[in-house]
């Protein structure tokens, strides 16, 4: 839980922990986590980032290889679900500087929350948390992953493109099985889904990824080197999410039963896999560019082309979970269809 302190027109909570990009991809769930954390909640960033559908997710910019592909707020967006699954009630604001009621209302719902001890999420391209300020709200006092990796407050003037004010504790918390299935559904949808946006989506923007590393071998020194930074940022972001699907699909397992938590722990089994054995390694390559040349190239497309069926298969695996878990909802005690769910699932587990 934080301490509000004060020092003369200095105010500034004690108890908040900020965070490096390199461990939290996702800025947004990751200030979301960081917030309730504050307020005593035990609530994962893994979950969240499951949750909201973004750890099943992968696009790629039709632009090439734009870091914002795997943004939770670009394309085919992963944000409202993680909100839902807060314990709190969240506020979002947003305004121009020339709004200027608007703005002085967003200043005040700020300082409000500062005072009581519960620190604000902000952002513009990432997200970070406001968690003190100096001079009646003319300076914010803030933790963010690009900035010393959020381990050091600093000074910030400007509010960003959005506030989201954490107000009150909800009186009912999230139905956890509702989101779980949500975000399963979600998952499935967005590998079929071809385009978001601007973005290729799910199975095809997996293959288009691979087409476009390749392409590469043929390109100049300029079209690597402005392909390096989006790259780099893209293939990481799509590591730690799936190790994120793994990690909250093994949570969420336990509010499903027999063959339907089967087939997401199998699903898991096959993130983990992705994220720990096949996309990376204890070598951390592909991180700079004077490494990544041709021969580190061609393993990053092996390395991706190696995840691809397993990604597949854990797509079919939750696909299935949604099927059984259905099936046993459709034909609970009692109900006409009792006898038939007790066949599928002894069908399912003796492998016939």
């Amino acid at each position: 839980m934080t301490k509000v302190h004060r020092d003369s027109d200095r105010v500034w909570l004690e108890g908040v922990c900020g965070w490096s990009w390199r461990d939290k991809r996702s800025s947004i769930q990751a200030a979301q986590a960081a917030v309730v954390h504050a307020c005593g909640e035990a609530v994962s960033y893994e979950y969240l980032v499951g949750v909201s559908g973004l750890a099943f997710r992968m696009q790629l910019s039709k632009e090439g290889f734009c870091p914002s592909s795997p943004h939770a707020f670009c394309g085919f967006q992963c944000v409202a679900r993680s909100t839902q699954a807060l314990p709190w009630n969240v506020r979002v604001y947003s305004g121009k500087p020339e709004q200027t009621e608007h703005v002085r209302e967003i200043r005040q719902a700020i300082l409000a929350s500062i005072d009581r001890g519960v620190p604000v999420q902000y952002g513009s391209e990432e997200d970070g948390i406001i968690v003190g300020h100096r001079k009646g709200g003319e300076e914010w006092l803030c933790l963010h992953p690009m900035r010393e990796a959020g381990t050091k407050m600093f000074v910030e003037t400007t509010l960003g493109w959005g506030i989201a004010v954490f107000t009150a504790r909800k009186a009912e918390l999230p139905d956890r099985r509702a989101l779980a299935e949500a975000a399963l559904e979600q998952a499935v949808e967005m590998a079929g889904t071809r385009e978001a946006g601007g973005y290729l989506a799910g199975f095809e923007a997996w293959e288009q990824y691979i087409a476009r590393l390749g392409s590469l071998e043929d390109a100049d020194d300029r079209a690597k080197r402005e392909a390096l930074l989006g790259n780099g940022w893209i293939f990481a972001c799509l590591a730690q999410h799936r190790a994120c699907a793994a990690s909250c699909l093994r949570e969420i397992s336990g509010e499903f039963a027999g063959p339907a938590a089967e087939s997401l722990e199998k699903a898991a089994d096959l993130y983990e896999r992705i994220a720990t054995q096949v996309l990376t390694d204890q070598r951390q390559a592909f991180s700079g560019w004077d490494q990544w040349r041709g021969e580190l190239r061609q393993e990053q497309i092996q390395r991706l082309q190696n995840a691809l069926p397993l990604e597949r298969q854990a797509i079919a695996e939750i696909e299935q979970a949604i099927t059984l878990a259905a099936e046993r909802r459709a034909a609970a005690p009692g109900s006409p269809g009792a006898e038939a769910a007790v066949k599928t699932d002894e069908k399912h587990r003796s492998g016939s």
